[in-house]
């Protein structure tokens, strides 16, 4: 996984930007493969394949990038496996059924990451515009939060 990022950032990355990029991302999949040794690296691993990207930001300067989404889904899932087969690995068996949740769970938190991201795109994106929607959505944002703070402040406190 570690890999196929550091590949498809290369891809994604200009004339000036693709030895760079590919050279940060092949060491940040290196240091994820020494990580399923070392588990300490893992970290490491995961901000120098997230470094490809910022490499890629740095010299290629895109706008607003919609691919910082996929960057953190993927690191979120190789971080994910790692751990997982570090647990593998290990002298004690897997519990029932953990061969199929686990994977759904992976799944589940790389794509939470994906919506998660791509919801504060979309917010830092609206903050660059200005006009009548963006009036409107602060205006309901405030009035959920008044909202928000009268409930709370209804609500009986629970120590008496």
């Amino acid at each position: 996984m570690a890999l196929g990022l550091a590949a498809w950032l290369t891809v994604e990355a200009g004339d000036d930007a693709a030895a760079p990029v590919l050279g940060v991302g092949l060491l940040g999949a290196l240091l994820t493969v020494a990580a399923l040794v070392w588990p300490v690296l893992l970290g490491l691993a995961l901000a120098v394949s997230g470094s490809a990207y910022a490499v890629l930001l740095a010299i290629d300067e895109p706008q607003l990038d919609v691919r910082a989404a996929g960057v953190a889904a993927a690191l979120v899932v190789v971080g994910e496996l790692s751990g997982w087969s570090r647990e593998l690995a290990a002298t004690t068996r897997d519990e029932p059924g953990g061969a199929w949740r686990r994977p759904a769970w992976i799944a589940t938190v790389g794509i939470g990451a994906l919506l998660l991201v791509w919801a504060l795109l979309a917010i830092v994106d609206l903050a660059r515009v200005e006009g009548l929607a963006v009036e409107a959505i602060g205006a309901a944002c405030a009035l959920a939060a008044m909202l928000i703070a009268r409930r709370l402040a209804r609500s009986p406190s629970p120590g008496g």
